[in-house]
């Protein structure tokens, strides 16, 4: 389904997004353009040293046209609203050949010319894969992950929102057919927890052809698959991410009723689900039930509806009949029951709170030995605070769904004992918006001084999902960008909390960079702190939390701000014609003694 616009998305192409995960677009640049950047991509990844990974923009300049085409423009602000912006993180993913294709006997779709006497562009005797299968064959040097994954955010451990707060946008400068080992694609599994219950009919593998971009929900599940070709394959992503709490729909929007597409991807049914992230990137307020939802039925089926209509008499019995359902193993009947609850508004809160309340006195926050867990849970009931993702409990998605029906309940778990419950109900305070929380932003602002870690860092995301705090909460995410936080060695290499105060310093900038963008007219010292705290974050010899700065910077606008800005980038500039020397011996036997070095060190 190969997508074409000139700018903003439709309502049909944003409800397809939204059950579906993902959309394809055609960058509408020249295929002129697409052929250079794939040899200016092929000559950074086999002649020069060390892989480019985030430095490949610097290394291919010509790459940030595609991120400035007014079609993926168009398309990411039609998503993530007008002030969105693109991460640090931008790296180019290689599937190598496994060499199925005999020498000069195909087709380059790379550049559609022949690299030998005669063509044939079907593959011969390739390792043939469904589009479902997991973990099939890589070739040795790919950097393309075959396993069904769901990303976790570069340099930092981030909230798994299934609000659209983030998108992945790869982009295919070369036609990529099948043989050549296309990017897979789940469709619908941006809401699962955990991927243990997957099904074929959500498999999508397809030609991509030169020059597509595939704008996807940051928790979509994907994979790689091999390369079955004699030639590279190659693919950049780029991960955007929204910076302001939606208030009205920014694509063209004409219709305001959720309507479900005829021929989407995913083999779910789930209009309670699709209708209710509908509605909340159109920016209605998570408030009144009757509100959110429209006053359309919130139930799956004719028969569901009508039960949702029941008297006072029976509604315990249909919520701790939803509650069942959200324990269900199944996805499809979790997410359903969850957002019915969600629907429900008031008479579910106690059952909820009950429900998360469960989960408490299990450390799932870490484990025995004090360092954050990274194993993956294979069942999505067993939720855990891991270095990759914080994937909250379904009970505080519901909760914070519901949004004001249950701000009471919410501000009373942040004083909870257990961590954990901390964690829940300050990321269901971040889902429930600054409409309703603004008001109680000074208590969510205390857990900032939390002594664990991982609540600190969770609150910092709800934050910035808010967009909306005060002085209080400024001056503490100044403290991290400062590297000054009583009570943490810096001399202790084995202190864990080190490892996070780098990602606490990344969050605490995209943090501020929200904050810029939502306030409207800031109070003068509010703002004179918010620059202090970024122009101390360009101190950092992590990359990431000062370009986040940078961008905050320029937005704010400041005389200061921005020769500082300058100053940063001017003395991180990469001049990627200085990178190596031409390729002869010298090369060749200087490119094999770097890697015997750094073979050498692991």
């Amino acid at each position: 389904m190969q997508e074409q616009q000139s700018q903003l998305l439709s309502d049909d192409q944003v409800r397809r997004f939204i059950a579906d995960g993902f959309i394809i677009i055609d960058s509408q640049l020249e295929p002129s353009f697409h052929s250079a950047v794939t040899k200016q991509i092929t000559y950074a990844l086999e002649y020069e040293l060390p892989h480019p990974g985030d430095n490949i923009l610097p290394r291919v300049p010509a790459l940030s046209a595609v991120c400035e085409a007014p079609v993926v423009q168009g398309a990411l602000r039609s998503l993530l609203g007008n002030q969105f912006i693109f991460l640090p993180h931008r790296f180019p993913h290689n599937s190598e050949p496994l060499g199925a294709i005999n020498q000069g006997d195909a087709v380059d779709a790379r550049s559609g010319e022949m690299p030998g006497e005669q063509a044939d562009a079907a593959p011969r005797d390739a390792r043939q894969i469904t589009a479902f299968d997991s973990q099939p064959e890589m070739a040795a040097g790919s950097i393309s992950a075959s396993a069904w994954h769901q990303d976790s955010h570069a340099s930092c451990g981030r909230t798994r929102w299934h609000t659209l707060r983030a998108a992945n946008v790869f982009y295919f400068p070369h036609e990529t057919p099948l043989h050549m080992g296309p990017t897979r694609f789940l469709a619908g599994s941006h809401f699962y927890a955990t991927l243990h219950d997957l099904c074929a009919e959500q498999a999508v593998m397809q030609v991509i052809p030169a020059g597509s971009v595939v704008i996807a929900h940051f928790d979509l599940a994907h994979a790689g698959s091999p390369n079955n070709s004699d030639i590279g394959r190659y693919m950049m992503k780029f991960v955007a991410l929204r910076t302001e709490h939606p208030t009205a729909a920014t694509w063209d929007h004409q219709d305001p009723q959720w309507q479900t597409p005829n021929d989407l991807y995913t083999h779910h049914d789930l209009p309670v689900v699709w209708r209710s992230i509908w509605n909340w990137l159109r920016g209605l307020d998570r408030g009144e039930n009757s509100a959110f939802f429209d006053g359309q039925p919130v139930s799956n089926t004719a028969a569901d509806a009508a039960r949702v209509e029941v008297e006072r008499g029976t509604e315990a019995e249909l919520v701790t009949e939803l509650i069942q359902g959200m324990r269900s193993t199944s996805q499809q009947a979790r997410l359903a029951s969850l957002y019915e609850l969600a629907a429900i508004g008031a008479p579910a809160v106690t059952a909820l709170v009950e429900q998360l309340l469960a989960s408490a006195g299990q450390d799932r926050h870490r484990n025995p030995s004090g360092k954050v867990l990274l194993s993956r849970s294979a069942h999505h009931l067993d939720r855990l605070f891991l270095e990759g993702q914080f994937t909250p409990e379904d009970a505080a998605v519901a909760l914070g769904t519901m949004g004001k029906p249950a701000l009471a309940a919410l501000l009373e778990l942040l004083d909870h004992p257990d961590p954990w419950m901390r964690i829940n109900a300050v990321y269901a305070l971040g889902e429930a918006g600054p409409a309703i929380v603004a008001a109680h932003v000074d208590r969510i602002t205390a857990l900032l001084d939390d002594p664990e870690p991982s609540v600190i860092r969770v609150t910092l995301d709800a934050l910035a999902a808010l967009g909306q705090f005060g002085g209080q909460a400024i001056a503490r995410m100044h403290c991290f960008l400062a590297k000054d936080v009583p009570g943490w060695g810096s001399d202790a290499e084995s202190d864990y909390r080190l490892s996070m105060l780098g990602q606490m310093r990344y969050l605490s900038a995209i943090a501020l960079l929200a904050w810029g963008s939502n306030a409207s007219t800031p109070p003068p010292d509010l703002v004179a702190e918010v620059e202090a705290a970024l122009l101390e974050t360009l101190t950092d010899s992590d990359g990431y939390p000062p370009l986040i700065a940078c961008m905050a910077l320029e937005r704010a606008d400041s005389v200061e701000g921005l020769r500082a800005a300058v100053r940063y980038l001017r003395v991180r500039a990469w001049d990627a014609a200085q990178n190596t020397r031409p390729i002869g011996a010298w090369t060749i036997a200087h490119r094999q003694a770097t890697l015997a070095r750094i073979s050498a060190l692991d």
